[in-house]
């Protein structure tokens, strides 16, 4: 999934810090974790890992990625009538295939909320000139979604395996959004991507190593997990560094998280969804710095790993001084990594991708 501050390419600079620090797999906290990928190396190193977000999405991503080892069954009598292999279990591969193809001609001319509120097929859509899915893959994306919420309240699937699915679609919905990769606006004409059928993709948990005791994910705050969790070998930080709010940026994939059960008030010409409660103080100048100090109080770890960038709201002396006085003064580093990143410059009709140098920066210091 396309996300902001996504640390994939960043993983063997991570890994090789993490492993410098405490050779043997320990237990880890990692209380900012995005789409899990960070979480997942630690997992797939050996790490028991306790994975957390504010957002919906992430825990969903979470979930599918980290808490579970394998990936479910799934019954097929959750399938219509006539679906083949209608008795027993079905592996999720198939499963999704046959999802994917359930015919919603029972809608009898309704519209979901997704297709009403996200498509120029939808009186509001329309009324905002939305674009952000085409008619057909608005109406999939409704008809999923709408059978995991029902599959949910009828018990018939448990957590893990709503989560699991939920993830699933939101990677789905992702690769045919009309965007340019955040959800803070959309393209005024459909990309070659946002014409393609929607495509329910398995996505592959991490193994759990030999011997490793089980990972789990937690949506909240990071302080909240950190207090919860208790004493660790590693906590790994990676907050917001900027003032762009997560909620706004991917309020679509926090919907099919969160589902419209009831249907949410949206806003503005981007179909806004309330989201004040999981606002962050790390995007909020005046307020980082006090979000920095009661993450440090609340973690009990014998290492504490901090990822930031150098555009952060954060200067690196106010890091660096909360580090050392948290932990030992002596033991703290400072890492850091250039890297090439592709953005977008939304002047003038078209959006053009330039390539900026960066760095990101990585603070460590032991705490015990």
């Amino acid at each position: 999934m396309r996300y902001l501050g996504n640390k994939t390419k960043l993983i063997p600079f991570l890994m090789d810090a993490v492993r410098r620090i405490q050779p043997a797999p320990g237990v880890a906290c990692d209380p900012f974790a995005g789409t899990a990928s960070v979480s997942m190396a630690l997992k797939a190193a050996g790490w028991q890992v306790h994975s957390g977000d504010l957002l919906a999405s992430s825990y969903a991503l979470q979930v599918a990625r980290v808490e579970l080892d394998a990936a479910p069954r799934f019954a097929s009598s959750l399938l219509p009538a006539g679906t083949p292999n209608g008795r027993g279990d079905i592996g999720y591969p198939r499963f999704l295939e046959r999802l994917a193809d359930i015919d919603d001609s029972d809608r009898s001319g309704s519209r979901g909320f997704v297709s009403e509120h996200y498509t120029l097929h939808g009186a509001a859509g329309r009324a905002h000139g939305r674009m952000y899915f085409s008619r057909e893959n608005g109406r999939k994306i409704d008809g999923v979604r709408e059978r995991i919420e029902r599959w949910t309240g009828e018990s018939r699937i448990g957590r893990t395996e709503a989560q699991l699915l939920i993830a699933t679609l939101i990677e789905a919905a992702d690769r045919v959004a009309n965007t340019t990769g955040v959800y803070a606006s959309f393209v005024k004409t459909m990309q070659p991507n946002a014409r393609r059928p929607l495509e329910l993709r398995p996505i592959e948990p991490t193994p759990r190593a030999n011997g490793a005791a089980a990972c789990r994910a937690f949506r909240g705050p990071a302080a909240r997990l950190l207090e919860a969790v208790g004493p660790v070998d590693l906590v790994y930080l990676d907050p917001p560094y900027n003032s762009r709010q997560y909620p706004a940026y991917y309020h679509i994939p926090e919907l099919l998280a969160l589902g419209w059960t009831p249907p949410p008030e949206i806003r503005g010409k981007t179909g806004l969804i309330p989201d004040e409660a999981v606002r962050s103080d790390w995007c909020r100048k005046q307020r980082a710095a006090d979000a920095l100090q009661a993450v440090l109080e609340a973690a009990d770890s014998r290492h504490i790993l901090f990822s930031y960038n150098d555009e952060g709201l954060l200067d690196r002396e106010v890091i660096e001084r909360a580090l050392r006085d948290r932990g030992r003064p002596d033991s703290y580093q400072f890492l850091h990594r250039p890297y090439r990143r592709y953005r977008s410059d939304a002047d003038g009709p078209h959006r053009n991708y330039r390539r900026d140098d960066v760095r990101e920066h990585l603070h460590y210091v032991r705490c015990a």
